[in-house]
């Protein structure tokens, strides 16, 4: 049965998601190196009423960009079913992009805006360096981050600078 729902998550995500985690929204010629595949290991539920597709249990999502872990994954479409409006992952969030590792309890992307907010015991690690924090945005087009209710910021420049007070 995992094999199968796998396959038909392919599909589906084939069909309906090519836009998740593509930053450049609004251009409509896709690179031959621009794809995304959704797979998971529970069941596959789409509700054509509240335009969204709901897959459960180790779900990981694919790109050339990076790659995304988490226990359930909710996908918003607008109402005419033809973008996705956002993304909803909840539970064991793990994200890989670019040489860092993001995790927490949630994370949402809104494609429009090329943004991906990170929330819950969420931490960002690139290397030695890590950031933690209630809320963590991603800003895509421009590579910045915001970090909101930090208690934790451990930065490790890669030259000594001479500081005096």
């Amino acid at each position: 049965m995992k094999t199968i729902i796998k396959v038909f998550a392919l599909i589906i995500s084939c069909s309906f998601i090519d836009s998740f985690f593509h930053v450049a929204a609004g251009d409509e010629s896709v690179p031959d190196d621009d794809w995304t595949v959704v797979t998971c290991d529970g069941n596959l539920f789409l509700d054509y009423r509240n335009q969204r597709v709901i897959f459960f249990n180790n779900v990981l999502v694919k790109n050339p960009r990076g790659s995304l872990r988490a226990d359930r994954l909710i996908i918003f479409f607008s109402p005419d079913g033809k973008k996705v409006e956002r993304t909803k992952g909840e539970g064991n969030i793990r994200i890989r992009m670019e040489g860092k590792v993001g995790t927490g309890d949630r994370v949402v992307y809104y494609p429009q805006q090329k943004k991906a907010v990170l929330l819950g015991n969420a931490m960002v690690t690139s290397g030695v360096n890590t950031v933690r924090g209630g809320k963590i945005t991603f800003f895509l087009d421009k590579k910045e981050m915001e970090v909101q209710e930090a208690p934790d910021l451990q930065y490790f420049p890669d030259q000594d600078y001479d500081v005096s007070f």
